[in-house]
């Protein structure tokens, strides 16, 4: 809950969400990403994977769920897959919106969705966010994985986590 009384409702994004949900990736990736790794960095992301198009798709495709608080969606969760193994390839909230519970609903919400006999839930990070590596540490992910960029971007670490894990907690 909030000071004011309220927390966050969590439902399934729809097509008429999407121009939100891209303005929630710029202003999130404006605060994470900038100062990490650069603004052509940001604006690269922005443009790949918050692009009108691509999210039409991802919402075609995937489980995306938004947080709304107070009729403004203040956080996205996408929920996906890579060789088969479940993969939250997004999980933002607004800045200001963070210390509120909101990654927390997002996460436990994504989790419902995940596919029978799933054993585990991957994610990734970029090198430096330590925000989202202390969130996944503390929510029992672990680092599996870095991924190198071959553009010189910062390296993907990609955690785990045991959907036994995820569904206890």
């Amino acid at each position: 809950m909030s000071p004011m009384g309220e927390s966050p409702a969590v439902r399934p994004a729809t097509s008429g969400d999407l121009a939100e949900i891209r303005e929630l990736g710029r202003r999130t990736l404006e605060a994470s990403h900038r100062p990490i790794a650069g603004a052509a960095y940001a604006d690269h992301v922005y443009d790949t994977w918050w692009s009108p198009q691509a999210l039409a798709t991802s919402l075609e495709r995937t489980t995306t769920l938004v947080a709304t608080w107070e009729g403004e969606i203040v956080g996205v969760a996408n929920l996906g897959e890579r060789d088969g193994v479940p993969v939250l390839w997004k999980l933002f909230v607004l800045p200001g919106h963070h210390g509120l519970g909101i990654g927390t609903r997002l996460l436990a919400e994504a989790q419902t969705a995940l596919p029978a006999g799933a054993s585990h839930l991957r994610l990734a990070y970029i090198d430096g966010n330590e925000p989202a590596a202390g969130f996944y540490r503390s929510r029992g992910f672990r680092e599996v994985e870095r991924e190198q960029d071959a553009d010189g971007w910062p390296d993907q670490i990609w955690m785990e986590r045991e959907i036994s894990a995820v569904r206890e907690g």
